[in-house]
């Protein structure tokens, strides 16, 4: 056999064949790897509402809310009638069932409301000071007061500073303002009483039907005309009462003897139609009409009384 010849030339395409059959379905082949997660979908329809579910527990109280603002001021009450201070009670250490009664003593720990009232219950005590507590509530701030049962039980205040002077340069008594006042030349200060607040002194006038004060007026110039008339001497002092009025002439009585007069200042609360006046007492400040003095007075000495209630 001789040896393997050149390859021929390539022959020419035959006829394409019929195909065959489908064959079976092979076997499953082994899983490929996850691919990268795909866009995010348009969100779907709102479901259905679902069940309430059971009441939780309770939380822990939150801290305070801040402050809310202050209230509108409440309507005046009507004035109640008055009565007298109630009796406080006691019971025997012996025997419960017994009960005494204890009346007010007057004293810093059993204060009473009034003088008026201490001399109704002891017709025995002498004139002297005692403690009063016209609030009726804490014995704490009871004022000490002097007691005039001789005068039938006034409850009288002693003022902080009882003799004033007022004084004044021959210069200044051509000045515009017609009236010099204690004020003016104590730094705005009026004059105060002793131990009694607003509370208590107001209370005092609920109390009582009758305020006064008493004034000693006297001149230190060697001149015995400052007032010759008891209307002049009026129109010379003015007065200032607590509500912040002038106290006028008609509340006054004065009493003139030379150089010094006596100047009573009385109001009278009994009636509905007089109780503003009550507010007019303790006399706060006292000024001088320069128009009407004399220039032969250069300096004028006040008294100041205290204030009495009945």
């Amino acid at each position: 056999m001789g040896p393997k010849g050149i390859p021929g030339l390539r022959g020419e395409k035959g006829k394409s064949a019929i195909n065959g059959p489908k064959g079976l379905l092979g076997d499953m082949g082994t899983p490929g790897p996850i691919g990268p997660p795909g866009l995010k979908g348009n969100p779907g329809l709102q479901g259905l509402k679902g069940q309430r579910g059971h009441k939780g527990k309770q939380g822990d109280t939150g801290p305070p809310g801040p402050r809310g603002q202050k209230g509108f001021l409440g309507l005046t009450g009507q004035l109640g009638k008055k009565w007298p201070r109630p009796v406080s009670r006691r019971w025997s250490e012996v025997d419960e069932a017994e009960e005494s009664f204890s009346w007010p003593q007057g004293t810093k720990d059993d204060p009473a409301t009034t003088c008026y009232e201490l001399g109704l219950v002891h017709p025995h005590l002498n004139d002297g000071y005692f403690y009063m507590d016209p609030n009726q509530g804490c014995p704490y701030d009871a004022v000490k007061v002097f007691c005039n049962f001789t005068a039938g039980g006034t409850t009288c205040i002693d003022p902080v500073q009882s003799q004033i002077k007022l004084h004044w340069e021959p210069v200044k008594k051509k000045s515009k303002t017609s009236v010099q006042w204690f004020s003016q030349q104590h730094g705005e200060n009026k004059f105060e009483y002793a131990g009694v607040d607003v509370v208590q002194l107001r209370f005092l006038r609920l109390h009582s039907h009758t305020s006064f004060q008493n004034m000693t007026v006297r001149c230190t110039a060697n001149y015995s005309s400052t007032a010759g008339t008891t209307h002049s001497a009026n129109r010379i002092i003015h007065f200032l009462g607590d509500s912040g009025k002038e106290i006028l002439s008609h509340l006054t009585t004065v009493y003139r003897k030379g150089c010094e007069a006596e100047v009573v200042v009385m109001v009278r609360g009994s009636t509905e139609l007089h109780r503003g006046d009550m507010e007019l007492l303790p006399v706060r400040d006292l000024g001088v009409d320069m128009r009407s003095l004399s220039p032969l007075v250069p300096e004028i000495t006040v008294v100041l009384g205290p204030l009495c209630f009945l």
